[in-house]
């Protein structure tokens, strides 16, 4: 009985450990990091910026967006001077209620965005931007979005291709 008991401990000390191990706030200096890849990602990813597109952002980038349809890196990049992303460029973003966690070279951040066009509030989406630190900088590899319950009708999105 007492070699089961210490098992038993061992396991649970093992298991605490390993489930603290990694979470909880990250650093001051990857939290920053991670900031910086996220106000460096909403500045050149609607913009499709080449130099970012090809260095930072994974080749297994995925993106379930707010409008329910799914982009991968390809096709991201294919949307270069489509209406779509036009309207996405043309917007600015103020972004708040953020959170940060980190799990070894896992970034994760959530939080809310506001998105205006010429000035005008448009639409509110909560978000979850997921990077992961390759070679030293943190690559953009999945996105998701969602329009807030609190958010006005979005304007309607172009089609791809358009």
């Amino acid at each position: 009985m007492n070699k089961k008991k210490l098992a038993v401990f061992a396991l649970l000390v093992a298991a605490v450990s390993q489930s603290s191990f990694g979470q909880g706030k990250p650093s001051a200096g990857v939290t920053d990091e991670l900031v910086a890849a996220e106000t460096q990602m909403f500045a050149k990813i609607t913009q499709q910026d080449p130099v970012y597109m090809k260095d930072f952002v994974a080749e297994d980038y995925f993106s379930i967006n707010a409008d329910g349809g799914t982009v991968d890196k390809a096709q991201l990049m294919a949307e270069k001077d489509s209406a779509k992303q036009k309207m996405m460029a043309a917007a600015t973003y103020k972004v708040f209620d953020k959170q940060i966690r980190a799990y070894g070279n896992v970034g994760i951040i959530t939080g809310r965005a506001r998105a205006y066009m010429n000035g005008n509030y448009i639409v509110e989406f909560l978000y979850t931007a997921v990077f992961v630190k390759q070679s030293e900088k943190w690559m953009f590899t999945l996105w998701q979005g969602t329009i807030s319950k609190d958010s006005p009708p979005p304007p309607p999105m172009p089609k791809s291709g358009n």
